[in-house]
């Protein structure tokens, strides 16, 4: 029976071990998750606050930005 109890201990023993080692393993793993998504999101919050058009004026066709007419614009200008 002696020899059962130190065999049954030494298994729980290394359960636990293996046990911490695999939730340490897995909490790392978790933490440069949200490392690399927070890297993420500053990036791309930076990008779209650095104001840089996506497309610009002539890459559209429009020579002269003043041409173009808003759709948004509640009073366009009149034509002619």
């Amino acid at each position: 029976r002696r020899t059962d109890q130190i065999e049954y201990e030494a298994i729980m023993d290394r359960n636990e071990a293996v046990f911490y080692e695999q939730y340490e393993a897995h909490m790392m793993a978790q933490e440069e998750e949200r490392a690399a998504a927070a890297s993420a999101a500053t990036t791309s919050v930076a990008a779209a606050n650095a104001g840089t058009p996506e497309f610009t004026f002539s890459e559209l066709g429009l020579e002269d930005p003043a041409t173009f007419n808003n759709f948004m614009n509640q009073y366009p200008p009149a034509d002619g």
